[in-house]
């Protein structure tokens, strides 16, 4: 899932979607939607528009006016980049699209605090080398798995088909000088000229990548997490509009609780830092 459609299911979960589609037809200042049927003309004055896909992405809008009878949006704030009809428009009662990344980023941060998923990458040994920097974005390094570096045979390949995995004991992590990280190999345990040039698959853990873009993919196991919780946060700053948004927050509060701990993440393997 990428975070705008998170952003879509948050905005269904409160009932802040108006709209989400493309204009029939598009000026300066004005767009015409085919689906957008509201019946007063005043309906839509005051409310919020984002465009996240198509020509002039990323750009928010209040509407300025709304003609009911041809479904006509103008806005008094011109466009930097002009949309057209291949631009994706959506619509929202009471939020902002900066409330929608606000409340999922804050969220993400509490899952960061938890939640790991399994990360893998690959280095190349050298016989004379016995240091190696850490890939980047790793928390913990659980396998460091001697694979076959022209196929897929294990058996034809001597130090792969003899060490395979290498145990714990012959590596360590720890800190250089400048402050980063690096796989330590143990003299005494393992000589490296018996696996040079092989590769190693790194096998471990990272935090979630950011959710700094509308196509930032959210982790799978993240998602309802994400959704719920900024559902939670967001109808919690309406509490005071009465029953509807009270009920709207004990609701997603409830949900929340109750997956909460479906985030935390077992460590696994050697800390890096």
């Amino acid at each position: 899932m990428k975070k705008i459609d998170a952003i879509k299911a948050v905005a269904r979960n409160l009932s802040d979607l108006i709209i989400d589609s493309t204009p029939a037809s598009i000026t300066g200042s004005s767009a015409y939607f085919d689906v957008l049927i509201q019946p007063l003309n005043e309906q839509l004055r005051g409310k919020h528009s984002y465009i996240y896909d198509g020509a002039g992405a990323g750009q928010a809008r209040t509407v300025g006016s709304f003609n009911a009878s041809e479904n006509m949006v103008g806005f008094p704030q011109s466009f930097t980049t002009l949309p057209s009809t291949n631009s994706n428009f959506l619509f929202f009662h009471k939020f902002l699209k900066d409330d929608y990344d606000n409340a999922l980023e804050r969220v993400e941060g509490i899952a960061r605090l938890e939640f790991l998923e399994e990360k893998v990458a690959t280095l190349q040994l050298a016989g004379t080398q016995y240091e190696y920097a850490v890939p980047s974005g790793y928390e913990y390094i659980s396998t460091l798995r001697l694979v076959p570096s022209s196929n897929s045979d294990y058996d034809t390949d001597d130090e792969v088909s003899r060490f395979h995995e290498l145990p714990p004991r012959f590596w360590r992590i720890e800190a250089n000088p400048l402050g980063s990280y690096v796989i330590a190999f143990d003299g005494r345990k393992i000589a490296m000229d018996t696996v040079n040039e092989e590769w190693v698959r790194v096998m471990g853990q990272a935090k979630p990548s950011s959710l700094g873009t509308d196509n930032a993919t959210i982790p799978e196991n993240l998602k309802e997490f994400l959704i719920i919780g900024a559902s939670m946060l967001l109808s919690s700053q309406m509490i005071s509009e009465g029953k509807e948004w009270q009920s709207k927050f004990y609701a997603f509060r409830d949900l929340y609780r109750d997956i909460k701990d479906s985030v935390f993440t077992p460590k696994r393997g050697k800390k890096v830092g």
